[in-house]
């Protein structure tokens, strides 16, 4: 087991990795006894994993669950408003527990709706893929989106507690499971930690998907270098940043591709964008790139922007990213491993600078 605690702003989020966890969670979380909790989940998690929990929870707890679709989609106003009729309904208070068991969407949409309902209930975390366990559970950000722009509305809102479990990773299908992996490795080739990311990287092949101990190591070192820069820069303005490596290409793709893509394969391939562009300028070693893209090919991940988008449409999707402004938009770049910075580009010379 590891544990630590993350404090941002007037919150502290207990953290825990523990492999088998999510069937011990009284264990981990006394706090829960008593209270209204209502968990939030969604159509492809739920017949695995809701009814356990339910049944954990429902000796000592009141407990409420509202399942929404699966997908990105459901980052939508309407089910913030059917979460809060839940609430509503059933009259919870402050005190009580929103319980989110799932992935990114689930984690994003519950937190929003923790973060605004009486201006805060108790927030707990479950996450059930790799992108939220080693990443979006923790650090504060809650989002919907809205108007066809990706986390358009939003706040930073803790978690009170965030629970790990492994296990929970064999489930994911080997697509998803690899998609979630790109966010791993954007995490490990910015870490300030080397040589030891670089070798964790060297660690990740397909064989080794299945080995709990190795996903364990993956998650916890993802949730650390997270929890290190959002420590600096919790509101998000500078070093935290730098988890957005390859996310500016990345989300114009995801977008363009409207649902065709994962999240963490739009990443792959705006990684690979970006460090193409930082060879061609003699700003990153051509090593670098070909380790990546090898890396990133072995999981079966995109690394080539769709030929049926052009730089026009991306251009036009990155205006609407939140780094944008009336200047231009600014960039997390890599020097080396370990190595990001930010620069800030006019979006005419990023066209021309991307090639």
């Amino acid at each position: 087991m590891t544990n630590w605690q993350l404090k941002l702003a007037d919150k502290t989020t207990k953290i825990q990795v523990q492999t088998g966890s999510s069937q011990q969670l009284l264990t981990a979380l006394p706090q829960l006894g008593g209270r209204k909790i209502l968990i939030l989940t969604d159509s492809q998690v739920a017949p695995l994993y809701l009814q356990k929990l339910v049944q954990q929870l429902a000796a000592v707890s009141q407990v409420f669950t509202q399942i929404v679709a699966a997908g990105e989609s459901s980052k939508k106003i309407a089910n913030v408003e059917i979460c809060y009729q839940q609430l509503i309904e059933n009259h919870f208070t402050r005190q009580d527990y929103l319980l989110c068991l799932g992935g990114g969407m689930v984690g994003d949409l519950g937190a929003l709706v923790a973060s605004t309902f009486m201006r805060g209930l108790h927030l707990i975390q479950l996450p059930t893929t790799i992108v939220a366990q080693s990443d979006s559970s923790i650090g504060g950000k809650t989002a919907i989106d809205y108007h066809d722009v990706k986390n358009l509305i939003g706040t930073f809102y803790p978690a009170e507690a965030v629970l790990v479990d492994p296990e929970l990773l064999l489930t994911l299908p080997q697509r998803e499971l690899a998609a979630g992996l790109a966010e791993v490795i954007k995490s490990l080739l910015i870490s300030e930690q080397q040589p030891e990311d670089q070798q964790l990287l060297a660690q990740i092949t397909p064989d080794e998907l299945t080995k709990t101990d190795l996903l364990a190591r993956l998650v916890t070192r993802g949730l650390q270098i997270k929890t290190q820069l959002a420590q600096i820069d919790f509101y998000d303005f500078k070093e935290r940043r730098y988890l957005n490596f390859g996310h500016t290409i990345g989300h114009a793709v995801e977008a363009l591709a409207a649902g065709q893509l994962h999240h963490g394969e739009a990443v792959s391939i705006g990684m690979v964008a970006m460090m193409r562009a930082l060879v061609a300028h003699q700003q990153l070693p051509t090593s670098v790139l070909t380790q990546t893209q090898q890396l990133l090919s072995s999981l079966n991940l995109p690394i080539e922007i769709p030929q049926q988008f052009t730089h026009q449409q991306i251009m036009t999707k990155l205006m609407t990213d939140k780094k944008a402004n009336d200047v231009g938009i600014q960039l997390v770049l890599l020097h080396d491993i370990g190595q990001p910075y930010l620069q800030t580009m006019t979006f005419t010379d990023f066209k021309q600078w991307l090639g």
